[in-house]
């Protein structure tokens, strides 16, 4: 009897244990895809910035090579209250699929 009930709470413990594991792994591939989503956001603001001269207002999108996979992005660029600022918004998802992995905003100084 004692060994029955020995083997049902190591049977007990090894279920949690495989269901911890798996939770991990789905949470580490979540995080990679957000921290690669974040470079890509930070390679188009970067690009915007660079470009100089004033963007014009409005939406535009691409895809951006990153790790062996596409991603997705859009950037939102928008006036502002003040004349020589501008604000930039920018998403990032995966190639085929619908979550946003990343969401930046950021402002930047135009010449007028």
């Amino acid at each position: 009897m004692e060994v029955l009930i020995a083997l049902a709470v190591l049977a007990i413990a090894m279920a949690a244990l495989v269901k911890s594991a798996g939770g991990f792994t789905s949470n580490q591939a979540y995080l990679e895809n957000k921290t690669i989503a974040h470079w890509v956001a930070l390679n188009q603001l970067a690009s915007l910035r660079v470009a100089g001269g004033r963007p014009p207002a409005g939406a535009q999108e691409g895809q951006e090579e990153m790790a062996g996979r596409i991603w997705n992005w859009r950037i939102q660029i928008s006036t502002t209250g003040m004349p020589t600022i501008m604000q930039a918004e920018v998403t990032v998802k995966s190639e085929n699929e619908e979550t946003v992995y990343a969401l930046l905003t950021t402002f930047f100084e135009v010449s007028s």
